[in-house]
């Protein structure tokens, strides 16, 4: 499989991002839609409440990787399931090589704390699937998409990126989104 990545990096206040970014009270009806709802224990239901978990910070990098796919590869992967195994391969790597990398940067800023993009995929399968704890709590951060920011919003006027979609195959890019809040 061939693709390559672009990283975007903005800084905006917390203030601006609920402000302008959060759709109240949609992302429950939005999540259960998510075949992940209920056994992923990034996502909902279950996480603490937008406004007090971000409370003690003033500023966020938003982190926008756009995983590219070649022609060549979106002309040949042409069904869901080869899609989705394609993902794995790229678009899930790539996700959890930014979530290691933003809990390095975690670490070397005291009191900040990172939102993942999309579900947590540290574990193949999460323990909350088997109705078990977190098997990394230390490591596990919730979805940015599960506190109820609307995604294609913040992608386009914030890094300018539409969203994709496709039905069957892979799109000409998948975008992923974290953010790393800091006091």
């Amino acid at each position: 499989m061939n693709y390559s990545t672009e990283v975007k990096v903005k800084e905006i206040t917390k203030e601006q991002l609920l402000a302008e970014y959060r759709m109240e009270g949609a992302t429950q009806e939005a999540c259960s839609l998510c075949p992940d709802y209920r056994r992923v224990w990034s996502c909902p239901p279950g996480l603490p409440d937008t406004a007090s978990y971000l409370e003690p910070y003033r500023r966020v990098y938003l982190i926008a990787v756009k995983v590219c796919y070649s022609e060549e590869d979106r002309s040949r992967i042409v069904s869901r399931e080869e899609a989705e195994a394609a993902r794995k391969g790229s678009y899930e790597q790539v996700k959890r090589t930014m979530l290691l990398a933003l809990l390095e940067k975690e670490k070397e800023n005291p009191g900040s704390k990172v939102l993942g993009a999309g579900r947590c995929i540290l574990c193949d399968r999460c323990a909350r699937a088997d109705g078990k704890p977190c098997r990394y709590p230390e490591k596990r951060r919730y979805s940015i998409t599960g506190f109820g920011f609307d995604f294609s919003k913040l992608l386009k006027e914030v890094f300018d990126i539409s969203l994709l979609w496709s039905s069957d195959g892979l799109p000409e890019y998948d975008v992923a989104v974290a953010a790393l809040f800091v006091q």
